[in-house]
């Protein structure tokens, strides 16, 4: 991983006395592939790419490069000062952001993990491969692990820098016409439970054998954390940011203070602590605030970048992504409270339902209303009686996800997370009247 501060200052001896921004992003991760009971891919990759951003009396121009040799940045600054002197004036551009103290966030990098050697990968994909070979059952997967540093920094007085750590295991596992899932993340892969994983997509695996078509429809649904992060996911991005509300774009818009959601929810983003915790300032350099958005079903907040604040005369909470970008402040580090209902309690409620795993290719159909359409995948059953009675071939649905979260009956009490864009964090959702559009033999 590259000296962010010898770059750092090679950027600001050239820029000299313009108006400088830097984003610097270091990434090394490697991974373990496994497939048929065999691993089939060991492979790492090292990058390091860095965005400048220069300004001058109303004129912005930016270039990007990932080579950071003296040569190299010469050459792009050349062309960049050339290349500004020709910009037309923006009345509306904001100047670099200045220097603001910054919290810190609970501490995500372990040595450890961002150096895990491939042959400890190995050895843990050995294990499920060696149970699997003797239950009959065949196992796909990855187990990835890495680091990635960000810096933000000008030359008014910003100069941010955090580090982080990560390894993810997760497993597919086939037995016979059954899939079962499973998966798990941490920034320190000494607190992944591997045997759990395990056990998780085997036992799914052998359950989901023989499993049958039902009709289309709206069921009441059990979502698993995994499927219900996802729906989260796309919420969060459509929902709550800023841009998406002053253009009109997002369900919560013109709704502060209204209730759009079952009582049930309450959703924060939160880069500083908690199951979600990241980064703990945005790519102006501005410290990330802790935001509720949902307030036991209350629509209370969206987030801002300096840019959508200032329009809304307000002040940033620290959630500006790296320029150019054209979807505004986006929440990174969102998190669903728990409730207090445990799995066997939501299944016990039920008197025909689905239980699902998670979800599988979601897409976003309709942004105003987060209308989504993928399919189950890996662990779908069906509820009858307050029990699991059989498997359920994977179904398509199409539903809104804003919809969803109003038809909540009951939060899960053990929250998990999982990386999409940024972190989410969710427990299982207990959902009635969720839509089926369609049965698949996939």
């Amino acid at each position: 991983m590259q000296n962010h501060k010898t770059i750092c200052a090679r950027i600001m001896r050239l820029a000299g006395r313009c108006r400088t921004e830097v984003i610097i992003t270091s990434a090394d991760s490697a991974l373990t592939r496994f497939a048929n009971n065999v691993i089939s891919q060991n492979v790492s990759n090292t990058s390091t790419d860095i965005s400048v951003r220069l300004m001058d009396r109303g004129r912005m121009t930016r270039f990007s490069l990932n080579q950071f040799s003296e040569v190299a940045l010469k050459t792009a600054f050349a062309a960049a000062l050339a290349s500004l002197k020709t910009q037309k004036k923006d009345p509306l551009l904001l100047p670099f952001s200045s220097s603001v103290p910054i919290s810190a966030s609970k501490n995500l990098f372990f040595p450890g993990t961002a150096a895990l050697p491939p042959d400890e990968r190995a050895a843990r994909i050995s294990l499920l491969i060696k149970k699997c070979k003797k239950s009959g059952a065949t196992a796909y997967g990855t187990y990835e692990n890495g680091a990635v540093a960000t810096t933000v920094a000008n030359n008014i007085g910003v100069n941010a820098f955090y580090k982080e750590s990560y390894a993810v295991y997760g497993v597919t596992v086939r037995d016979k016409d059954g899939f079962g899932w499973a998966e798990e993340l941490a920034s320190d892969a000494t607190q992944i439970d591997f045997a759990r994983v395990d056990r998780i997509a085997m036992e799914k695996a052998r359950l989901s054998r023989n499993p049958r078509t039902i009709k289309p429809g709206r069921y009441t649904v059990i979502l698993e954390p995994a499927a219900a992060a996802d729906l989260m996911f796309y919420l969060g991005i459509y929902g709550f940011g800023a841009q998406f509300c002053q253009e009109g774009q997002s369900f919560v818009a013109g709704r502060l203070g209204e209730k759009v959601m079952s009582s049930e929810i309450t959703i924060e983003d939160n880069a500083l602590d908690g199951p979600s915790a990241g980064m703990p300032f945005d790519y102006e350099g501005q410290p990330r605030k802790k935001v509720t958005l949902i307030d036991r079903g209350v629509a209370r907040a969206i987030v801002h970048d300096r840019k959508t604040a200032a329009l809304a005369r307000t002040t940033t909470t620290g959630h500006a992504l790296p320029m150019p970008n054209t979807s505004g402040p986006i929440p990174m580090n969102l998190s669903l409270a728990k409730g207090s209902t445990s799995m066997d309690e939501m299944i016990k409620s039920t008197k025909k339902g689905i239980l699902i795993t998670n979800f599988h290719y979601s897409n976003l159909l309709k942004p105003l209303t987060v209308e989504i359409t993928g399919m189950t995948r890996n662990g779908t059953f069906m509820i009858e009686n307050g029990r699991v009675t059989y498997p359920v071939k994977n179904m398509r649905f199409t539903e809104s996800a804003v919809d969803a979260f109003n038809m909540v009956e009951s939060v899960g009490d053990k929250p998990e997370t999982y990386l999409s864009w940024g972190r989410v964090s969710s427990p299982a959702l207990k959902i009635r009247g969720f839509n089926f559009s369609s049965a698949t033999e996939f």
